[in-house]
């Protein structure tokens, strides 16, 4: 029974070791699956959005890009991670926030090609279902609005005077 111990435990301890030394090799050769994305929006309609909304609401309104949905939204049970799952991998577009105290009063989300495929139209629709539930506005624009400057005003200035 001892040998059989001695080979497992010195098969277990080359193992670790190469494993260690592939984990260094990875860190060291920077050959991690991650690279710096050039750009923060996802396409050059986010950026020109971005810019119309900071020239219209910039001085009222904070106005963040990307965010997860989690930090917008809660389950009403904190232990049930299967709700929390459904909405951690989504982020909003944008976000209006007020200056003061920071508190998120609009999602926007501005509507391109990828929302024309099934699986993102059901996303979209679930997103709006629980935004809806909890009285949380959401503005959905598509990218033949952006250059339309009155019309963005128009529909955020509805949408947070009611």
């Amino acid at each position: 029974a001892w040998p059989i111990f001695i080979i497992i435990f010195i098969i277990a301890i080359i193992y670790f070791l190469f494993d260690i030394k592939n984990i260094n090799l990875k860190v060291n050769k920077n050959e991690f699956p991650y690279e710096k994305k050039p750009f923060i929006f996802d396409s050059v309609s986010e950026l020109n959005l971005y810019k119309t909304l900071l020239e219209l609401f910039g001085d009222k309104y904070h106005i963040f890009v990307q965010v997860n949905y989690s930090h917008l939204v809660r389950t009403k049970d904190k232990y049930d991670r299967g709700d929390r799952s459904r909405i951690d991998k989504k982020s909003a577009d944008f976000v209006l926030c007020d200056k003061v105290h920071v508190i998120p009063v609009l999602v926007i989300e501005l509507d391109g090609y990828s929302h024309k495929t099934v699986k993102t139209q059901q996303r979209d629709e679930f997103i709006n279902k629980v935004m809806l539930d909890i009285n949380f506005p959401i503005l959905h624009l598509e990218n033949k609005d952006i250059n339309n400057v009155e019309y963005i005003r128009s529909e955020i200035n509805n949408i947070i005077k009611n």
